[in-house]
């Protein structure tokens, strides 16, 4: 479940705070998922190095919310998110 928060916060901080302050968050709420997704996984069944495909999937996935909350903020504002 601590997976979806790089998901919902990306899209939630792009639009709605600054771009420094949503990437700098957004690279903590990538680093805390990664972190207890990998260090929660021998309690699930799996060995630690059996879900480290979770870390870059999860950074895909985070930049892409990222960048959708900056363009929902674009639209809103009535500006091209990327000019800013």
């Amino acid at each position: 479940m601590i997976a979806v928060l790089p998901l919902i916060g990306g899209v939630l901080l792009g639009w709605l705070a600054s771009r420094r302050v949503a990437v700098v968050v957004q690279i903590a709420f990538v680093a805390i998922a990664s972190a207890v997704v990998i260090g929660s996984a021998p309690d699930h069944g799996h060995t630690s190095a059996s879900v480290w495909w979770v870390a870059p999937v999860l950074v895909a996935l985070g930049a892409l919310s990222l960048l959708v909350g900056f363009w929902i903020a674009g639209r809103r504002t009535g500006r091209d998110a990327r000019a800013v």
